[in-house]
């Protein structure tokens, strides 16, 4: 990691928040560090194996902001120097915006965003305004890595920041990304309080009286199956998800299936309902993006099209 951050400039698009504003400019001390999550697990050749199962540090993040468990951002040389935390809004899963400092004095915080769930760049985090709280931006990179792996133990897991230095002449845009991670993941955090709650309200209208009629969201994943023989749908996704650990693998079946209409987009919940034995492989917010019809994130993916011949008997039924 550097020894140190340097004042940054970045220019930042602005236009995704007011229509037909301009480009704007912004000075502050920034750094951006790219996400990382090893494997801890023994391995026959060395070198680390990277993960693509981000549900413990999502989960991590959640549990934190509803104080189950707490990231404890400790000076690095000094574990009983410990740092205050405060959210500068509600934490979502993959995603959170807080400030760490001792808050002694009008500024003595930085600001740390945490991206996981980008569809723009890999996850990220970002260290914002770290002076003069923090001397240098190692020391604060240190201590959110220090937080998360602390919460990781026993889990065979471990994150590590990497400097992501923009290459030359290149923009990062990631107050703008940043914006859209949180939009999506309000309307997902929207989504899954009415599937947990279990039911919508629909309004009837009466000659004489309105009513207001509950109308219970299906557990039953074979409700959402459009084709005849639905056994047959459930056994070949089985099937096919049986030796996969990767969340976006998991996912890329469902997808594939609401793209080709054989099913309708599942509740998580209906889904880990049937297949019980991918709990705690695939988190709902991951869930929530690879089906959400808008997103695309099997665009010119060898693995999706490789799906065509797996469910060939569904398709060409």
């Amino acid at each position: 990691m550097p020894l140190g951050g340097s004042k940054v400039e970045y220019e930042i698009l602005y236009n995704n928040l007011k229509p037909n504003r301009c480009m704007s400019k912004t000075s502050c001390n920034v750094k951006l560090y790219k996400m990382r999550l090893v494997s801890t697990a023994p391995l026959i050749f060395m070198g680390p194996a990277y993960s693509d199962e981000w549900t413990a540090p999502c989960k991590a993040i959640l549990d934190d902001y509803n104080q189950k468990v707490v990231l404890e951002f400790k000076y690095p040389k000094d574990s009983d120097k410990t740092y205050e935390r405060h959210y500068d809004r509600p934490a979502y899963n993959g995603y959170a915006e807080l400030k760490v400092g001792h808050f002694s004095t009008a500024g003595d915080y930085a600001r740390v965003i945490i991206n996981i769930t980008s569809k723009n760049f890999e996850p990220y985090v970002v260290l914002e305004n770290y002076k003069p709280a923090f001397n240098r931006a190692s020391i604060l990179a240190d201590m959110v890595t220090r937080a998360f792996n602390w919460v990781l133990r026993g889990k065979m897991l471990c994150v590590k920041l990497e400097p992501w230095e923009p290459a030359e002449g290149e923009k990062i845009y990631w107050m703008k990304d940043c914006h859209e991670t949180l939009v999506a993941a309000e309307k997902a955090s929207e989504d899954d309080a009415m599937q947990n709650f279990g039911f919508e309200q629909l309004k009837k209208q009466s000659e004489q009286t309105t009513s207001v009629i509950n109308l219970r969201k299906t557990d039953d994943f074979r409700k959402y199956i459009r084709y005849k023989d639905k056994e047959l749908v459930v056994r070949l996704i089985r099937e096919a998800v049986k030796n996969l650990k990767g969340a976006k693998d998991i996912a890329r079946v469902i997808r594939f299936l609401q793209d080709q209409k054989v099913i309708t987009r599942p509740t998580f919940l209906a889904f880990i309902s049937e297949f019980k034995e991918l709990e705690g492989k695939i988190s709902v917010s991951r869930f929530n993006y690879y089906t959400y019809i808008v997103n695309k994130p099997f665009d010119n993916d060898p693995q999706y099209d490789g799906l065509f011949e797996t469910f060939e008997s569904l398709i060409t039924a």
